[in-house]
């Protein structure tokens, strides 16, 4: 028992000389791999030469991040991708309530500062207060 340890910690030294001063395993690089797994799945329903390059692409690309020594630009990188993630999900998000709430209240933007604003279903015309410039505007439920 105590040589498997040794050698654990031989095995976990090296690990340690390699990675040290690497940029490391983060959200992109997950992302990444999780793209990869879903690409291999279906590509084993389409069997596609774009699917597989792509496929095999991922986890170079991904280990190439993770062992990167320019830390700067792969934490900008990062960055910059988590902001497009947040807008992605956000939109998804909203678009998921529209559909969610369709029969109940309708969805208008607007036309000053393009914030999106919940206007409960009642049929007519109606006037409605922008909550986040305050402009007012006409809107017709049918």
């Amino acid at each position: 028992m105590q040589k498997y340890f040794q050698y654990y910690n031989k095995i976990r030294e090296k690990y340690n000389k390699v990675t040290e001063g690497r940029h490391g395993f983060d959200s992109m690089c997950r992302d990444i791999l999780i793209l990869w797994v879903i690409l291999g799945f279906i590509n084993g329903f389409v069997r596609s030469r774009i699917f597989s390059l792509v496929s095999l692409l991922c986890p170079v690309f991904a280990i190439w991040r993770t062992f990167s020594t320019n830390d700067v630009k792969r934490s900008i990188e990062n960055r910059k991708y988590l902001e497009y993630r947040k807008k992605a999900f956000e939109f998804f998000k909203l678009m998921y309530k529209r559909i969610k709430e369709f029969k109940t209240h309708r969805y208008y933007t607007c036309k000053n500062c393009s914030a999106v604003i919940r206007v409960k279903r009642v049929k007519g015309e109606h006037t409605v207060a922008c909550p986040k410039c305050r402009k007012e505007f006409s809107v017709r439920i049918h």
